[in-house]
Order: C-alpha cells, then sequence, then structure tokens
C-alpha cells in the first residue's frame, strides 16, 4: 500500500475510534462509513473508495494463507491490529463482483458488566460447571458481554481458562485465572480437536466463540455436563428461541438425548438487544432464564415455546423478563416506548406495566 493510502486509512480509523464508532465499512464506489451509535455516518471529506484501493489493502493486511482462503471462499474474518494500536475484526468479502470490507472495533480494554450495565450477570460469573449461553442478533454486543463475563472470572477466581475463537476477538491478560487463547485454523486445526484439547488439559472454564457448528454441540454439552464451565454465544432474538435452535439442528431420532444432555447441563441463558440511548450512547436490554425445575423439564419434553412464560413468573429464581429491563430503561428515560415495543416479546404485558 502507498504512503498516500496507509495515512488515509489511518485517519479513517483514527476518526472512528474518537468518534466512538462500533464499525468501519468500505465499499467499491462508496465514501467510508462509520457505524455510530446504530447510525451510519459517510465520511464525505475523505476520498470514494476504488477497487484498486481495495485490492492494496488485502495486499498488505492478508498473509499467503489468508489470501488464497480468500479466493477459494469469496470471503475471510480474521482479527488485525493496525499499527499495533488498533485492533479491529475485519470481514472482506465481495459484492456485486466487487471487494468489500467490514472493520469491527475491539477496546484494548475489555469492558467490565457494571460497564457494561449487566451488574446482574456476576452471578453467572460464580458458577462452577454447566452451560451459559449469550444471545442476541448480530450487532446487539453479545462477544462484548461474553467477553466481560470471561474477565469477571478471570478478576474473582483462580481458574484454568481456554477460549476457542475463530478468530481471536478480545485479548485477555491473565489476572486471578490462567487463560490461553486458541485460534481455529492458527492454533488448532478445527474447532473438535479443540475441545478434545480441553478435556484432555482439564480445564477449568471454556469460552467457545459460538455454538453453531451441529457436530460438536454433544461434545460441548457434554463438557458442561461434566466440572467445567462453558460460555458460549449464539445469535437468536430470545432466550427460547436459542434453545429451539440447538434442538432444531438435530434429527428427530436424535433430539432425545439433545435435550437430555441440554436439561441437564444448561445453567442460564442472556438475550440481549442493544439500541441508541436518548441523548447519545447505547442501551443493552436483556432476558435472563437461569435453570430451575421448570425450565430442565421444558427442555426435557421439547415444549420449548412455554420457557417464556416460565421466565415471565420466575422472578424469584433470578429470573429477569426482556419486558422488564424495557420498562427500566423507559422510565429512566433511556430509550423510548416505541422503540422497547418493536423488541417486547409481549407487548401487551410491557405496556400494561407502564399504567
Amino acid at each position: 500500500m502507498d504512503a498516500g493510502k496507509i495515512i488515509l486509512i489511518k485517519e479513517i480509523l483514527t476518526e472512528a475510534i474518537k468518534s466512538g464508532a462500533s464499525d468501519v465499512h468500505f465499499g467499491v464506489g462508496n465514501y467510508p462509513i462509520l457505524r455510530i451509535n446504530g447510525e451510519l455516518s459517510y465520511l464525505e471529506d475523505k476520498e470514494i473508495i476504488t477497487q484498486d484501493f481495495m485490492e492494496s489493502l488485502i495486499e498488505n493486511i492478508l498473509n499467503a494463507t489468508q489470501k488464497t482462503q480468500l479466493i477459494d471462499n469469496k470471503e475471510i474474518i480474521f482479527g488485525y491490529n493496525f499499527d499495533k494500536n488498533f485492533r479491529f475484526k475485519v470481514n472482506i468479502f465481495h459484492q456485486r463482483g466487487f471487494l468489500s470490507a467490514t472493520l469491527r472495533y475491539i477496546p484494548a480494554q475489555i469492558k467490565t458488566l457494571d460497564e457494561l450495565g449487566l451488574q446482574q450477570l456476576k452471578v453467572l460469573a460464580k458458577l462452577k460447571k454447566g452451560l451459559v449461553i449469550v444471545a442476541g442478533p448480530f450487532g446487539s454486543g453479545r462477544s462484548s458481554t461474553a467477553a466481560a463475563l470471561v474477565e469477571e472470572i478471570n478478576h474473582t477466581r483462580k481458574e484454568y481458562i481456554i477460549t476457542v475463537e475463530d478468530p481471536i476477538e478480545h485479548i485477555f491478560n491473565n489476572n486471578k485465572s490462567v487463560i490461553e487463547q486458541r485460534e481455529v485454523g492458527k492454533d488448532a486445526k478445527t474447532v473438535a480437536s479443540a475441545l478434545k484439547s480441553f478435556q484432555e488439559e482439564d480445564g477449568n472454564v471454556l469460552f467457545l466463540e459460538q455454538l453453531t457448528d451441529t457436530k460438536v454441540i454433544p461434545d460441548v454439552l457434554e463438557i458442561a455436563g461434566g466440572s467445567s464451565l462453558v460460555v458460549t454465544t449464539m445469535s437468536s432474538d430470545s432466550a427460547a428461541a436459542a434453545i429451539s435452535s440447538i434442538l432444531d439442528s438435530f434429527q428427530s431420532f436424535d433430539q432425545d438425548r439433545i435435550r437430555d444432555l441440554l436439561a441437564t447441563s444448561l445453567k442460564a441463558v442472556v438475550c440481549q438487544k442493544i439500541f441508541p440511548k436518548i441523548g447519545g450512547g447505547m442501551k443493552v436490554v436483556y432476558e435472563l432464564m437461569m435453570s430451575n425445575d421448570a425450565v430442565r423439564a421444558t427442555i426435557s419434553g421439547g415444549n420449548v415455546k412455554q420457557l417464556n412464560d416460565i421466565i415471565q413468573t420466575s422472578k424469584k429464581d433470578g429470573m429477569v423478563s426482556l419486558e422488564q429491563t424495557l420498562v427500566e430503561a423507559v422510565k429512566n428515560k433511556e430509550i423510548n416506548m416505541d422503540d422497547a415495543l418493536a423488541v417486547s416479546n409481549n407487548s401487551k404485558l410491557l405496556k400494561n406495566s407502564q399504567s
């Protein structure tokens, strides 16, 4: 990349970080775009992105193996440190025959649960074993919440923590715990081999970036059903939908086994959403389903739709409904009622809570 392009990208990334942008988008024929508090902002004072710029960018930030992967798969996702100061999760892909890229900023300092406004989730960091799922739609901040949960364990307990990621996003530093971060493709051939290694190393806490591969879900549930704590993330709109997604990914003849494994190993599901706050910044709202007898029986019986009702009526067991956090956010004038109603699982209940 020539000196002019190096200066340009540094200017864009510096402006993105200073303005609090979560993402930077490069697309041929467009100005660079920042996503700030959920809204897109075009940098019209910069040059329009060209295919030559994009080709030059990938030539300088991708190694030979990654270039081959981009050619073969038409896209690639990886972590990259620009100028040793800025770390981003980079997604390079094709659209309409042109190269495009999205860069998601990863702060050097992992935000705490307190800083994310998720103090109540500290109870999950005290769990010694079982499965904890942090769910939410794309862009909901679920990765940041999962990282904050792992960091809470790191600062409060002496544990052997192993992460399995593709790619590595947040960088953890040992505190009370010892943390080893393994990137699939670099440090481990596959997720399955990394899980086998975790079991052989007798790890205390496993952080699995995503629970998406049907081939490894039984292994993950076996680990969580043993003596280890597993923290993972999923793309889902609700706790019930996350459970359904796991069960529905298996054939009917195998579902009884998976239901039993999941009912036994599951400890909690957090499902969060994120909104632009009134007055600036972002607000996380969430629901928290904790495993109790009713949850376990419901999962074992396959009646997943009943989980929403259980969450609504189990506050005494530490559960938090989405409506509870939405009502609190509206009352505190952090988000408006229209936004709350748009994502509520029970809009009638939400309206009644306001009356």
